[in-house]
């Protein structure tokens, strides 16, 4: 199975589909976050997942409002993870870039190339008890982008098997969340981080374009086009150009579809 694929030979299973249903009820009546947490926890320990995280890509070392972060991670691992700001490093976060659905954590190389600093990430989450998760992304164009995930399964040889209930539960719960934070609007509605020009050369950068092929397109020279390159880079404490493009993606400054999440296969992010 590749990642996304809410199908597997290893079959569904009946009784968490069935799940699906009762939690989708229950979801659309919450009122608040606790109550979104509560049917999250409820629904990790009913899917036999020991661990559950639904958070927002972001700096949570202090909270601010509209930021999701509902999580029971083992202490050690969770301070290390926000005061850390590990998430920069998550692979299993770089991979949302490029899935378009809910995906295994066996499955991220399809989206990413796992290089030492991932597997060092990885290692650490394992010695904590943090493996064999599922991730659905949680992508609005012009928000932070969020995830929601399942891990440190009693059974992982049946995660597969759980793929099309969490892509429902998660995606589900991350809305509700964001209707309660958002104070009901479908949207939340904030100033945009990169000038339309800075944007608009992120997003072809994205696309694989040169900074000479980015300025025969807009009009631009080339000089032009590194100063509002290096302006946006500048903007988000990031040094590349595909740090750049993974930041304004996760960011909700640029749609994944606006750019090629293919490439992001054969690119240490």
């Amino acid at each position: 199975m590749q990642g996304g694929n809410l199908l597997s030979n290893e079959g569904l299973d009946p009784l968490a589909l069935n799940f699906a249903a009762a939690f989708l009820t229950e979801i659309q009546k919450a009122g608040d976050l606790a109550a979104v947490e509560s049917l999250l926890e409820a629904a990790a320990r009913e899917l036999g997942f020991r661990h559950y995280a639904m958070i927002h890509h972001d700096d949570h070392r202090e909270p601010r409002p509209g930021l999701i972060n509902m999580h029971n991670y083992p202490a050690g691992y969770a301070e290390d993870y926000f005061d850390g700001m590990r998430h920069r490093d998550d692979p299993v976060i770089h991979a949302c870039v490029a899935a378009n659905a809910c995906f295994t954590w066996c499955d991220l190389a399809a989206f990413i190339t796992i290089d030492a600093r991932h597997r060092d990430f990885l290692d650490r989450g394992a010695r904590y008890g943090v493996s064999h998760g599922i991730t659905v992304p949680a992508f609005v164009l012009g928000e932070r982008s969020g995830s929601c995930n399942f891990c440190s399964p009693r059974a992982p040889d049946r995660v597969r098997r759980y793929v099309g209930t969490v892509q429902i539960v998660g995606s589900f719960a991350f809305q509700a969340a964001r209707r309660i934070v958002n104070g009901g609007r479908l949207r939340q509605v904030r100033a945009a981080r990169l000038q339309p020009r800075q944007r608009e050369c992120v997003i072809l950068a994205g696309q694989g374009k040169s900074n000479t092929d980015i300025a025969a397109i807009l009009g631009l020279s080339p000089a032009t086009v590194k100063s509002y390159i290096e302006a946006a880079c500048a903007r988000y404490g990031v040094h590349n150009r595909t740090q750049l493009v993974i930041a304004a993606a996760l960011d909700g400054e640029i749609g994944v579809h606006e750019v090629a999440p293919r490439q992001y296969r054969h690119l240490a992010v």
